[in-house]
């Protein structure tokens, strides 16, 4: 089970991530316009938010394995239709696909992890899992690069298919099924959900005129939703759960780290090609380091959480996180050295933060909850990547733009939107620490004063009262 939910991490964050560094060779052999190159990510990014909550009922009602083997083989068909794309648009319908399986995978692997393993395993079993898809999401443009140097675009796509194959021979391994009671589903509201969750994607990513209409019409059918939701017997969305409030802390950590994580790597990426002048295997090299910390860090992690309250590692992790994008907010004053240090203190903070976080958000809930609140955890987690893109988009319009700038400029335009990127990454990730530990103490603080509550009502008066003089 975990070599099943661990490969599926690995896969999903590859096919997600690795085909940045394609772009440009996917636009020549494919003959795609500048307008539709940038869909080759966002159709994946869209489907994937947009799909996640409806999943999360289906899943739950068909049968968590039946689900995972479906995923994946609507993964590895996925797989083959880009291997073998001939257009543009049989490329973006296979990514199309591709954000709709890993969404369905998202959920049902933590469903399946979190069901079966017991308390004391269950940090470690998450923390190798989740170490898969922070190494999928940080190895995924080196790979690609590699996969160009040494073939092409399509052999990268060609080598998930034994992967995805080796899951499903492994799950058939599996003799149980979790099922939950069938109850009718909110076609209505999903379809307003997947229409506001794809307008908000296309929206945030682009930030021109257009771009704004669709965040526009997203919080329009945002207010329909909730109004739709609240009289529905069934909702697809349990917002119940956000009552919650540690588990709406947890899901916000979530999205911060995924925040920080994606965006670092870019303008880290761009300050070594453009500022420093370095070579992308040398670049490769560099982007390495955080991913091998990350192995080593996420199973310690992991069982860390079984014997620590996970909020505090999860905090530690983001104190090292929030270390790092300070350091990066001066990197063109950091010496190649600290720059190493910087990327490795991310990576540290990655590997700790993932399995305490996914173990605290995941067991605090109702178990006839669950499958939501792995849609809603996977779902925070691609917000940040999308919330990061569209921000850090605004950032280079505001300082680059579309003047014809010369050698200097362009380094200096492109270290003042990575220091201020950088700087948002830094208060978020303040802010996130805050919270994961006022969650902790002041909820900790709530139950010790009803305790103490408790034992000062017991008068010797009272005692006699229930029992009785004699006992």
């Amino acid at each position: 089970m975990i070599i099943v939910a661990a490969i599926a991490q690995l896969v999903t964050q590859l096919i997600a991530n690795m085909t940045v560094i394609a772009l440009p060779d996917i636009s020549l052999e494919l003959s795609f316009s500048a307008e539709t190159i940038l869909w080759i990510n966002l159709i994946y990014l869209m489907s994937f938010v947009a799909f996640s909550l409806p999943f999360a009922k289906i899943i739950s009602q068909y049968g968590i394995k039946k689900c995972t083997k479906v995923s994946l083989l609507l993964l590895f068909a996925s797989v083959l239709i880009s291997f073998f794309a001939f257009s543009e648009y049989m490329l973006l319908l296979s990514r199309l696909l591709q954000g709709l399986s890993s969404a369905a995978l998202a959920i049902s692997i933590y469903v399946m992890i979190v069901n079966e393993f017991e308390e004391k395993e269950l940090g470690s079993a998450l923390g190798i899992v989740a170490s898969s898809g922070f190494v999928g999401m940080l190895i995924a443009p080196s790979f690609m690069g590699f996969m160009i140097y040494v073939a092409d675009w399509r052999a990268a796509f060609l080598i998930m298919i034994p992967f995805v194959a080796i899951s499903l021979f492994l799950l058939r391994r599996i003799n149980k099924e979790w099922v939950t009671e069938k109850k009718p589903i909110d076609n209505i509201g999903s379809l307003i959900y997947i229409l506001m969750m794809a307008s908000f994607a296309y929206g945030i990513t682009e930030l021109d005129q257009m771009g704004i209409v669709f965040v526009a019409i997203s919080i329009i059918l945002l207010i329909i939703f909730i109004k739709f939701e609240k009289v529905f017997e069934e909702p697809i969305l349990n917002t119940k759960i956000f009552r919650n409030l540690r588990f709406t802390i947890g899901n916000y950590a979530a999205m911060v780290t995924y925040f920080t994580t994606t965006i670092a790597i870019t303008a880290l990426s761009f300050h070594l090609q453009y500022i420093l002048d370095m070579e992308e295997y040398l670049v490769s090299l560099v982007l390495i380091i955080a991913p091998i910390i990350m192995i080593g860090m996420s199973n310690v992690a992991g069982k860390l959480a079984n014997r620590f309250d996970p909020r505090l590692i999860s905090s530690v992790a983001l104190l090292s996180i929030f270390v790092s994008m300070i350091m990066y907010a001066f990197v063109d004053r950091l010496p190649f050295l600290l720059i190493l240090v910087a990327f490795g203190l991310q990576g540290l903070g990655n590997g700790m933060f993932s399995a305490p976080n996914n173990k605290f958000v995941l067991t605090i809930v109702e178990a006839e909850e669950l499958t939501d609140a792995s849609s809603i955890l996977s779902t925070s987690k691609e917000f940040g990547k999308i919330l990061s893109s569209g921000i850090y988009a605004l950032i280079f319009s505001i300082f680059i733009g579309n003047q014809a700038l010369g050698p200097e400029s362009l380094d200096a335009s492109l270290i003042q939107s990575s220091n201020y990127m950088m700087i948002i990454c830094a208060v978020l990730a303040f802010s996130a620490i805050i919270l994961l530990l006022y969650s902790k103490y002041k909820y900790e603080y709530e139950i010790n004063e009803e305790i103490i509550k408790i034992f000062k009502s017991i008068t010797p008066e009272r005692i006699k009262k229930i029992f009785g003089d004699d006992e």
